[in-house]
């Protein structure tokens, strides 16, 4: 008689085990159900915002302006430096200072991706000496051997003004004894060499 007990225990438990994997395997079967039925609606319902960046790029390009139409905004891309954007632009990647004097940037070489920036346009200039007009892109044209600066001159500008050259400003600089560039004072007489 206890052989007849233990085994209906054994088959009681053999039938308890397979239930329970039973109810285990339906419970697994309805989670992996449910969690492919979010992943197929969140598929079907994302927004064009939570596309990659290799899908977003024909938004990007089309609120840069072309160079053939400047003035105009620029979003910055990875890898990007004025530079960079400045040979893009006006094929002459010296002209970087140009777009950092048009965004007030004090460091020229801290932009951001996905920054947008003004690409100004640049004026042709014909060489100094030839007879043209009396302008320059930083103002008015100097001629002279000295120049006597003015509030919110700066070295740049100057040179800009006298040479053509905004990068000339280092050749004044040195004309004059001048530590720091970025420091001149209203009313002094400069000496521009030529």
């Amino acid at each position: 008689m206890a052989k007849k007990t233990s085994a209906n225990y054994l088959e009681k438990l053999e039938s308890g085990i397979e239930s329970n994997q039973s109810k285990v395997s339906l419970v697994l079967g309805a989670l992996i159900v449910l969690v492919i039925g979010v992943l197929i609606f969140n598929y079907f319902n994302r927004s064009k915002s939570d596309l990659g960046p290799a899908q977003q790029t024909s938004q990007e390009t089309q609120q840069d302006v072309s160079p053939d139409q400047l003035p105009g905004k620029y979003t910055v891309k990875e890898g990007d430096t004025l530079f960079v954007i400045a040979e893009k632009y006006y094929t002459d990647g010296e002209k970087f200072s140009e777009i950092a004097i048009a965004n007030n940037l004090t460091n020229a070489d801290q932009i951001a991706t996905g920054q947008v920036i003004e690409l100004p346009k640049l004026t042709v200039q014909e060489p100094l000496g030839t007879g043209g007009g009396n302008t320059t892109i930083w103002g008015e044209k100097i001629d002279g051997n000295t120049y006597t600066v003015v509030d919110g001159d700066w070295l740049s500008t100057i040179a800009g003004r006298a040479y053509g050259d905004i990068m000339a400003f280092d050749k004044i600089a040195k004309a004059n004894n001048i530590s720091n560039p970025d420091i001149i004072e209203p009313g002094t007489v400069l000496n521009l060499p030529r």
